[in-house]
C-alpha cells in the first residue's frame, strides 16, 4: 500500500512537472506569437511611411521647376544651379535666325569633330545696351551671363511689371525687363534681366554687338495708362509657389 502511495505522488510530481512544463513553454509561444504580431504592425507602419515618403519625393520630383536667371551667374535662395554660362541669340541685325534669347553653358560639347552645314542660323553672345539709360549704364556692351535654375516642389512664373510677388509666393529674383531694340531687324522676346546684372565669366569690355538686352518701355493706347505709365522702364519678378 505504501508502496503505491509512493508511485501515485512520484506520478503526480512527473505530471506537475510536465505540466508546469508544458505551461511555460505555451507561455512563452504566446509571447513570441505577440512579439511577431507587434513586429508585423511596426513593419506595415513602416512600409506605409516608407511609401509616404517615396510618393512625396516623386510629387517633388515631378512638380520640380526650371528657369533662367538672366544677368547672373548664380541661382538664389535654395534654387539648384543646373547650369551656368553665357546669354546669347540671333544677331540684332540679321531677319532670321533665333527669336530667343538662349543660355549656353559654358562647357559645350560637340559631336566628334564637329558636323557642318552650309545653310546654318547664327548665335552669337549677348551685351547689354544700358549706354541711354539713367541707370545701370555701368555695363554697357558687358557680355551677359546666365544660370538656368531647379526648383524642388513649386511652379515658377515670370510677372510683368511688378517687382514683388503676390501674396502667398515666394520671389525668386526680380529685375528689369529686357529685350531686342524695336527698331533692330532681329525680334526678340522679352525676358527677365536681374535687377543686379553682372558680366559674364571673360567678358572681354568689347563692343561687339550680337544678340542685344534693352530696357523695355510701355507704349500707351490700347495698354491703359494709367495704370501704366510711359517712360519707365518695366520692371519684372519670378515668383515660385
Amino acid at each position: 500500500m505504501v508502496r503505491s502511495e509512493f508511485k501515485m505522488d512520484a506520478m503526480e510530481e512527473n505530471f506537475k512537472a510536465i505540466t508546469d512544463s508544458i505551461e511555460e513553454r505555451f507561455s512563452d509561444i504566446t509571447k513570441t506569437v505577440e512579439d511577431l504580431k507587434n513586429e508585423i504592425e511596426t513593419l506595415k507602419s513602416a512600409d506605409v511611411e516608407s511609401s509616404k515618403t517615396v510618393k512625396s519625393i516623386q510629387a517633388d520630383v515631378a512638380s520640380s521647376s526650371i528657369y533662367t536667371r538672366w544677368g547672373r551667374r548664380s541661382c538664389p535662395g535654395d534654387a539648384e544651379l543646373v547650369y551656368k554660362g553665357f546669354a546669347g541669340g540671333g544677331n540684332y541685325a540679321q531677319t532670321g535666325g533665333s527669336s530667343s534669347y538662349v543660355c549656353l553653358p559654358k562647357d559645350p560639347v560637340f559631336d566628334g569633330d564637329g558636323q557642318k552645314s552650309k545653310h546654318v542660323a547664327f548665335l552669337y553672345g549677348a551685351e547689354y545696351q544700358t549706354s541711354t539709360a539713367t541707370f545701370l549704364s555701368n555695363v554697357q556692351d558687358k557680355d551677359v551671363p546666365c544660370a538656368v535654375c531647379r526648383v524642388i516642389g513649386r511652379g515658377v512664373v515670370m510677372i510683368p511689371s511688378r517687382n514683388t510677388c503676390y501674396s502667398g509666393w515666394q520671389k525668386e529674383y526680380s529685375g528689369y525687363l529686357m529685350s531686342e531694340y524695336y527698331q533692330h531687324a532681329s525680334n526678340k522676346e522679352v525676358v527677365c534681366m536681374d535687377g543686379t546684372p553682372e558680366e559674364a565669366e571673360g567678358n572681354d569690355n568689347g563692343n561687339q554687338d550680337g544678340a542685344l538686352f534693352y530696357f523695355v518701355q510701355i507704349g500707351c493706347g490700347t495698354l491703359k495708362c494709367p495704370p501704366y505709365r510711359e517712360n519707365v522702364a518695366l520692371t519684372c519678378v519670378v515668383c515660385s509657389k
